[in-house]
Formats: structure tokens, sequence, C-alpha cells
């Protein structure tokens, strides 16, 4: 990412905080989960707990293609995020604070076709796309929370690198979303440092992070696949349907079939 976009982002998210704010007292009120509290991804069942409190179904899936970030599905009665879990582990728990945002927002993409794409880190330019990913970061990384933790790093850190790579580890975001979050805080001001890193290449970052004894596994994809979990699941939902008489067998198999469908499209081939 260049410079000037980056100082764009910046700007953007400064003016937008107070109507970002308003969106992260949304999501908590409605998750239950106490405002300006991280979210915790070691585990898998809170994460989708998380999810269906807005009527979306989470899901891990390994994908093809490693510039996608993620999948939202959207229909009137459910939304499926299909989560990419063959990017990096950060990036991964960035995309899915993405599609949260659009989970509470549907946008008119999302709502004209039933499908809204996250590409992996890309800072697309609509409003939309910004808002989301402005979103992404205040939830990954809540304000209160950062500034204790710069604070810490900050005296005992060398370099503005050390600080970031510290910061990203310790809330499982993003090198660069983390460079973007403290500079938007104001946490560091200057513009040669930014870009600095945000020139710095996945090498520098790991050898970054190994030197600090930071834990890499946040530079690696997890490899999550849920795909037998959502297919069990779907299968006793078909199950539970069929039995009350609001679905057919063969509409059951025709769902099942979709989904396999699906799957061979977009999965990692194991």
């Amino acid at each position: 990412m260049d410079i000037s976009k980056a100082k764009k982002i910046i700007d953007f998210n400064r003016e937008q905080k107070e109507k970002i704010g308003r969106q992260l007292e949304c999501f908590y009120a409605r998750s239950g989960i106490p405002y300006g509290s991280t979210l915790k991804f070691d585990s898998w069942d809170y994460v989708k707990m998380t999810a269906s409190k807005f009527l979306v179904l989470s899901v891990f899936l390994p994908m093809k293609d490693k510039e996608l970030g993620a999948l939202l599905y959207h229909t009137k009665e459910i939304s499926y995020m299909l989560i990419n879990s063959a990017i990096p582990r950060a990036n991964r728990n960035f995309a899915y604070c993405h599609e949260l945002y659009h989970a509470i927002n549907p946008g008119k993409m999302l709502l004209k076709h039933g499908l809204e794409m996250y590409l992996d880190m890309d800072y697309q330019d609509s409003e939309d796309e910004k808002m989301a990913n402005a979103f992404a970061g205040c939830l990954l990384m809540p304000e209160e929370k950062i500034r204790a933790a710069c604070a810490a790093f900050q005296q005992e850190s060398r370099s503005i690198p050390e600080t970031t790579a510290k910061t990203a580890e310790c809330f499982g975001a993003p090198f660069v979303a983390a460079a973007i979050r403290i500079f938007e805080l104001g946490l560091y001001n200057d513009a040669g440092e930014l870009e600095k890193l945000l020139n710095m290449q996945k090498e520098e970052v790991y050898k970054l992070y190994e030197h600090h004894w930071l834990n890499t596994e946040y530079l690696k994809p997890a490899g999550s696949n849920q795909f037998a979990a959502l297919k069990n699941l779907m299968e006793t939902q078909a199950e539970e349907l069929g039995k009350e008489g609001l679905l057919s067998d063969k509409d059951a198999k025709y769902i099942l079939r979709k989904l396999e469908q699906l799957y061979r499209e977009i999965g990692e081939e194991p």
C-alpha cells in the first residue's frame, strides 16, 4: 500500500469515528459482549455464537483463491459467512470483523445480489468497504485497549516497527492494519515512519516477529476446515424440517448437493 492511500484511509477513519462508534455500540449490545472487549478467535464455538447473534452462520474454509478474504451469502432467513482459512490467521481475523459489519449493515450489493466479497487486505475505495474496514480495525483493536498496550510497548521497544509488531500480535491483527490503527489514533505521527511500515515485505515482518519472540502463527494460515461440521448441521436441520413437514426429502438432498458443489468450486484441495 502506498503512503497516499494510507493517509486517505486514516483521514476517512478519523472522520467516521463517531459513526463507527455507534456501529460498535450496536454490535456489543446485540452480541452481549461487554463494550470494548476483544473477540476470542481461539474458540470456534465463540466465533460461531457471536456471528449467530446477527443471523449469520460463520464457517472457516481453506479456499483456492488466496486473494479472497471472505464471502457473505445473504438470504431472507440467514446469511452465510465463509472465511478463508488459507490466508494468515491475523488476516482471517480481520476478514471476520469486516464481514460482521456487512452482516449488520447489508449494503446495496449484498441486498441486490445476495453476495458480498472481501479481498484480503485490499482496502477497496467504495464507501461501504471503507466503513467495513474501519469497523474491523476498531473491533479487532478497541481504542482503550490499544492505547494502553501501545503505551506499554513504547516504553520497552527500540523502534516503531517493533511497537507495531507487538501491537499487531497482541490483538491478532494484520501488521498493516495495526500500523493504520496506531497512526489513526495519533499514537505516532511521522509519515516517513508510516511509509517504512507499509513498505515492509512479508519476509521482513516475519523476521521482526521472530527477533522479538512474537507468535509467528498469526502470519501463517490456520487451514481450519469446518465444512464437515457445516454439512452435519445442515443435514440435522433438514431432518428436523422434514419431520415438521416444512422440507421435502427431495429438496433437502438438492440443498446438500448444492452445498457440496459450492465447496468443490471454492474450497482448496486437501
